[in-house]
């Protein structure tokens, strides 16, 4: 895995990203990855990945991990941010083409509040992203925010695999280090999203797990979700 510095038009300062190349150099498709430490350090991603080429269950793909820069600013850049989605799918692009390879297509994942930002971008920039990866994202930002905003986002179709735990029932809870209060739960606001995602046009795979919001339930279900994405 080799690291990158990204200068950015649209962000305050560089951000940087880690690139895992596949195994054979013969990836067709990229994954761009999110909250990249969290992916990389708590999910296991390239762990899952790798083991999921080597079983078959996945093609070969080339995954770009992107870190935040602090806690604080993932608040920042994860809450429906027009200038992170607009790096996201406008420079991320053209950075990964030139450090990392061309390909035919490249996905969006996130996980919690940078799943609500996967989503967000996917929908502001419709055409740029094959499919996205949400799990359990953070539909209840600002009272469901992005689920009463889906009918004056850009109608073009994509993909979407949304999950959600049952257990993530917790209401009125903060989130520390920005003053960013959660009034729904999650998985009450999750269902609301996959609903209206359905409703505009949006082919939704809605996937429930038996866990709360926990690490060890994404990586359970990331091989069978990034499967679903690329080969559906």
């Amino acid at each position: 895995m080799t690291e990158h510095a990204i200068p950015s038009a649209h962000l305050p300062a560089p951000r940087e990203a880690w690139v895992h190349r596949s195994t054979d150099g013969g990836a067709k498709d990229c994954l761009l990855f999110l909250d990249g430490e969290l992916f990389t350090e708590r999910v296991k991603a390239p762990y899952l990945v790798r083991g999921a080429e080597a079983a078959g269950t996945l093609p070969p793909v080339t995954c770009v991990y992107l870190p935040n820069a602090s806690a604080a600013g993932r608040h920042a850049d994860y809450t429906c941010n027009e200038a992170f989605a607009s790096f996201a799918a406008e420079e991320m692009p053209a950075w990964i083409e030139l450090e990392a390879g061309r390909f035919e297509r490249l996905f969006l994942c996130g996980l919690s509040l940078s799943a609500l930002q996967a989503v967000f971008t996917a929908l502001r920039h419709p055409g740029v992203f094959a499919g996205v990866l949400a799990q359990s994202p953070s539909a209840w930002w600002q009272e469901e925010w992005l689920t009463q905003s889906l009918p004056a986002m850009p109608a073009r179709p994509n993909r979407f695999w949304l999950s959600v735990g049952t257990q993530e029932l917790q209401t009125n809870v903060s989130h520390p280090p920005t003053p960013l209060v959660q009034t729904t739960s999650q998985l009450d606001s999750v269902h609301r999203l996959a609903a209206a995602l359905t409703a505009a046009g949006h082919p939704v795979h809605l996937h429930e797990y038996d866990g709360g919001h926990d690490p060890a339930c994404w990586a359970a279900e990331l091989p069978e979700a990034l499967a679903w994405l690329i080969q559906g």
